[in-house]
């Protein structure tokens, strides 16, 4: 039962994730720009993409969340989610991996704009941590 309590809790402790990734002095400007460029992109009541236009209408929905979740979790140096995060370490794998499989449905041209300098900073980590178990 204890897992279903920590999948229960992934979604609110995203979301108390976020304000302290914005105030965290090491997420760099532009990942915090597209973070809440993002938010506010959802939060408000106008689309790129009408609602009213079936599939359409929530596709642009759709992608903006995942680029947000991914945008979060994935883009984000680890070290720094790994301070802020309240759950279990286990469950923020799962929703890494989880984020970064559905992301890839996101266009990679958009995700650069977004997140180029991040994604940039977590491939520099990724060869810097193989070359280091070399």
């Amino acid at each position: 039962m204890a897992w279903m309590k920590e999948a229960l809790l992934a979604l609110p402790r995203v979301a108390l994730l976020i304000p302290k990734l914005v105030a965290d002095p090491r997420v760099p400007v532009r990942t915090k720009l597209a973070l809440g460029g993002l938010a506010v992109y959802l939060a408000s009541p106008w689309d790129i993409i009408p609602d009213f236009i079936p599939v359409l209408g929530q596709l642009d929905d759709a992608v903006a969340i995942l680029l947000f979740v991914d945008g979060v979790l994935n883009q984000v140096d680890d070290a720094i989610l790994l301070v802020h995060w309240t759950g279990e370490v286990g469950t923020l794998r799962k929703l890494q991996w989880t984020a970064r499989l559905v992301s890839r449905w996101a266009p990679a041209r958009l995700k650069r704009l977004l997140f180029g300098r991040a994604l940039a900073a977590g491939r520099e980590r990724l060869r810097e941590a193989a070359a280091s178990r070399i």
